[in-house]
């Protein structure tokens, strides 16, 4: 039975993006089978895993669509150089389609009912969320059993945490909240920033912060500007083993 993982935050360019590509990378390097869903309309996990496309015939729109007769399977693209790492792309057209679903019955639990048929063929799903709270946001939500939240070292990194996890509370449908924070980006030199962030992070998410950090290299953005899992453009990245003490951390709380 596939673990899902949502990586979300309201906030953008935190790092939710290369954090699925990169997290499902090392997973699938492990021998996982892995699936990368991309949920934000913008497409950039789309066009990193395809190689540079950004268009898409049978993609996550389709789920979401109200006259949707498609089947979830057909959506499955492999990324090129794996057997066993696979993603269903976005589309642009997106976020129209989800707001004409709004209306629709169940329509916080369309991603799960679709995501169910895959359940046996993955170890790992993870969905790529959009920078809101929209209705692609809350099916993710809906279907994880672990939300994954990236925190950079922004001046305003923290802003608007406290608000994802009371939407969390509002809209998943476990007893038990299984959330964890990490700190994305971080310059290990920046020890008076750090400190701060860290402490009033541990206060606000009330402890649930992993002991993995993805430190900052300039090969995260450069691979994703090439279309590049970050292992495919630049083996010895200091950031490569930041994700495997990740997937490790996670791999733990999954057991």
């Amino acid at each position: 039975m596939a673990k899902t993982i949502a990586v979300l935050n309201q906030k953008g360019g935190v790092g939710k993006t290369t954090t699925t590509i990169n997290l499902g990378d090392v997973l699938a390097k492990q021998g996982n089978r892995v699936l990368v869903v991309d949920l934000d309309p913008q497409g950039n996990l789309s066009k990193v895993v395809s190689g540079g496309d950004i268009r898409f015939d049978n993609n996550v729109m389709d789920l979401f669509a109200k006259d949707n007769k498609s089947n979830i399977r057909d959506m499955l693209r492999t990324v090129e150089g794996y057997g066993n790492y696979f993603y269903i792309p976005t589309d642009i057209r997106l976020s129209r389609v989800i707001e004409s679903g709004l209306t629709l019955s169940f329509r916080e639990v369309r991603l799960t009912n679709h995501l169910k048929k895959l359940d046996s063929d993955f170890d790992f799903i993870i969905l790529d969320c959009p920078p809101n709270l929209s209705l692609t946001t809350t099916n993710a939500i809906v279907a994880a059993d672990l939300f994954l939240m990236p925190v950079n070292s922004g001046v305003f990194a923290l802003d608007g945490l406290e608000d994802l996890l009371d939407a969390l509370n509002e809209v998943s449908q476990n007893d038990y909240l299984n959330y964890y924070v990490f700190r994305n980006e971080v310059a290990v030199q920046n020890k008076v920033i750090n400190s701060a962030i860290n402490e009033d992070l541990e206060l606000i998410s009330k402890g649930r912060v992993l002991n993995s950090c993805i430190r900052r290299s300039e090969h995260i953005g450069q691979a994703s500007f090439m279309s590049l899992p970050l292992s495919k453009y630049k083996k010895g990245s200091i950031a490569i083993n930041d994700y495997k003490n990740l997937a490790r951390e996670l791999l733990t709380i999954l057991k």
